[in-house]
């Protein structure tokens, strides 16, 4: 059913359009072939199969299979099944650009950036309203650097070198003792992840990953063609226990997010640090740690990350200010070993010559105002989670949640059902969310769904309003004792 599932919430928003039903169908999946979610060529489920899965009549879906014929979008075959039609004249996709577009079909948060729904309040992206700190940022660089900086040639493939210092001694001041050699400035974090998979991970070769994980890793490396190995997690994070056993097959490169991991919320103790650390300079396999979250603490001070724990260690540590100070900022790095740094740094030259000047310069002044950013955003956060819990209590009171040490998520437990069901029809009383599945490279987490803090009180009001009175119409029976998976209240 997972590729039922992926094709479901590409046609998620599809009946809410004018017209009879097989119209609707007919236009969602001409829309889908058009925007390049389903290639020339890929298959199509066969009209009994979608018709379940969309609780239709088969008469309705081969209604609109055969004005998709008719209309020169789809081709079919007795015996062969149905597929988009393939066209002379259209480029042939190639095997990255298969796997990227199941990649957009499965990550509602990616899709949900490149279609708006207006209609339908988005649970799926975290993010809080920017700091005043980011216009003042923003006033200082127009006003004081930038006849500067249009001095300058406006090319810088690893950074401007007084954000990479700015960064270095951020890092050394937490407890990380960094200089500007060891980092390369990037378009976010997201840019950062690709960078390492596009430099380190041939197509074919193994990345291991914690199941659960964030869904844009999985994605990244899924594109670049990796086989995914997921690392069972608890409320510590990884389970440093398999560690051992996993890295002695050699993967090419094992990702982490140590620091309020995405989705659950977890920090990971020191002493798991110092043997992942400990672990990567004996095995010398590439650890990436995406620290993008570092900074949203709810509790007390975070360990030092885990490159320092081994200066020697092949450990690339990610981080942004984006998350903190404000998403559209685009601002992040990689720190590492100088060699590998200077490797990625030759990489990323070929994909844009460098990242934005103004916004560099930006970071620049906002990383001198990160404590008190952190401060801000510690009540800030912890108001909308306890704003979160309340309106999970009202909606969805037999749901259950651990409550998360940072960032800004919440890891909901369904009592029973699967979250990809719940998804469509949820979308059907106005609200898009992120099953759990989608944050495991095994599609486990079914029954769990993904939900972010947003900025805005009244519209995550709103939008949980919706999300249970969808919950209300889906509700299925209680799993019986022994079927729940890692129950947490």
């Amino acid at each position: 059913m997972a590729k039922d599932h992926s094709l479901l919430e590409t046609l998620a928003n599809w009946s809410s359009g004018p017209g009879p039903l097989y119209a609707r169908l007919r236009t969602a999946i001409d829309a889908a072939i058009t925007r390049g979610e389903l290639l020339p060529g890929a298959p199509l489920p066969p009209e009994r199969t979608l018709a379940r899965a969309l609780k239709l009549s088969r008469t309705t879906v081969v209604q609109a299979y055969q004005d998709l014929r008719q209309m020169g979008r789809i081709d079919s075959r007795q015996g062969s099944g149905t597929w988009v039609r393939r066209s002379a004249q259209e480029l042939r996709p190639s095997p990255q650009e298969h796997e990227v577009t199941s990649a957009f079909r499965r990550n509602v948060v990616f899709r949900s950036m490149l279609e708006h729904a207006h209609d339908t309040i988005g649970l799926v992206s975290a993010y809080l309203a920017p700091l005043p700190a980011v216009q003042e940022a923003a006033r200082l660089v127009a006003r004081q650097s930038l006849v500067a900086l249009a001095a300058e040639p406006g090319y810088s493939p690893m950074g401007m070198p007084a954000l990479r210092k700015a960064v270095a001694d951020s890092l050394s001041r937490a407890d990380l003792p960094t200089v500007a050699e060891q980092v390369l400035i990037t378009s976010g974090a997201q840019q950062a992840i690709s960078l390492v998979a596009g430099l380190l991970v041939p197509r074919g070769e193994t990345v291991a990953v914690e199941d659960p994980t964030y869904i844009g890793a999985i994605d990244v490396f899924s594109a670049a063609g990796a086989r995914l190995v997921p690392l069972p997690s608890d409320s510590d994070g990884v389970d440093v226990d398999r560690l051992r056993p996993m890295l002695e097959t050699r993967p090419r490169l094992l990702y982490l997010v140590p620091s309020f991991h995405n989705p659950t919320g977890a920090l990971m103790p020191e002493r798991s640090r110092r043997t992942i650390a400990r672990l990567a300079a004996e095995f010398q396999i590439p650890v990436v740690e995406d620290n993008a979250l570092a900074g949203l603490g709810l509790g007390p001070a975070l360990p030092p990350p885990i490159a320092a724990f081994a200066k020697n260690a092949p450990i690339l540590t990610i981080g942004s200010p984006s998350k903190l100070f404000w998403s559209g900022l685009r601002v992040g790095w990689i720190r590492g070993p100088e060699a590998l740094i200077a490797r990625l740094g030759r990489w990323k030259a070929l994909a844009d010559l460098g990242s934005p000047i103004f916004t560099q310069e930006m970071a620049v002044h906002l990383l001198a105002e990160e404590s008190a950013a952190e401060m801000l955003r510690r009540r800030e956060s912890s108001a909308r989670l306890d704003l979160l819990v309340a309106l999970l209590k009202q909606h969805l009171p037999d749901w259950s949640w651990r409550p998360p040490d940072g960032g800004l998520l919440l890891w909901a437990h369904m009592p029973s059902g699967d979250a990809n069901v719940l998804a469509p029809i949820a979308q059907r009383y106005g609200v898009a969310i992120v099953a759990g599945s989608a944050n495991s490279p095994d599609h486990r987490f079914a029954d769990r769904v993904r939900l972010p803090i947003v900025a805005d009180a009244a519209i995550m009001t709103e939008a949980m309003a919706r999300l249970g009175r969808a919950w209300q119409e889906y509700r299925p029976l209680p799993r019986r004792a022994g079927g729940r998976l890692d129950v947490i209240v």
